[in-house]
């Protein structure tokens, strides 16, 4: 699946039918989560991979009485060791060990997108309950939980705002953008380009094709 997709068509789900997972798919998850990028390239995160069901059942008490929790088939805590990120960040370790275990996060989700696998971000629990249920040490910090499995909801369109109600250039409030700043070319847009390179001392003189070769010639005139 292209990754656009994947972004368009992942959606949260709260109920899940009996089909289970194969662990060749969470592999593969968990392959995407450690991709993601990291404080410092310390890869502080950590995943339990929770199958038994009395304890999926009490990660939904947990997760403030989301019971359906209990009902996927896999559930993945995501976790950040704090170890290495105290001993190099101090009072930054657990801001970044947040940030390193939610692009983790996102990873999971999109790659479950991907082949099929309904996921659902849960941030919203008792955090030493669930740390009390998968029996982590005192130095991780629980991130998310993630219930994992196959739904019967469909998709829905996702309703976001306008991206001009929540951009913003070069300092808050100021909406206005500055074209000079993204030469961004375009395929199908060749008329325009080409009219935009003449006020641009001939930066695109030589785009021949449908545009190849324009990198090469953005990096010459750089």
């Amino acid at each position: 699946m292209e990754l656009d997709k994947a972004i368009e068509q992942r959606f949260s789900v709260k109920s899940f039918t009996g089909k289970q997972v194969d662990f060749g798919v969470i592999s593969k998850l968990l392959d995407a989560a450690i991709k993601a990028p990291s404080a410092g390239n310390l890869q502080d995160w950590r995943f339990i991979v929770v199958t038994d069901a009395i304890k999926k059942s009490d990660l939904g008490k947990a997760c403030r009485d989301q019971l359906w929790v209990g009902q996927a088939s896999v559930v993945i805590v995501v976790c950040s060791d704090l170890t290495n990120l105290q001993r190099f960040y101090n009072d930054r370790a657990e801001t970044y060990g947040i940030e390193d275990c939610s692009a983790a996060t996102q990873n999971i989700l999109l790659k479950s997108t991907d082949l099929g696998v309904n996921a659902t971000w849960i941030s919203a629990f008792d955090e030493d309950e669930v740390a009390r249920i998968i029996r982590t040490p005192d130095h991780f910090r629980i991130v998310s939980v993630v219930p994992l499995g196959y739904s019967e909801e469909k998709g829905y369109e996702k309703k976001r705002n306008e991206l001009n109600t929540v951009t913003y250039f070069d300092e808050y409030g100021n909406s206005t953008m500055n074209p000079s700043a993204f030469p961004i070319v375009k395929e199908e847009n060749v008329t325009a380009v080409k009219e935009a390179s003449k006020e641009s001392k001939g930066l695109f003189d030589k785009i021949k094709d449908k545009f190849k070769g324009v990198r090469e010639e953005m990096k010459k005139e750089d």
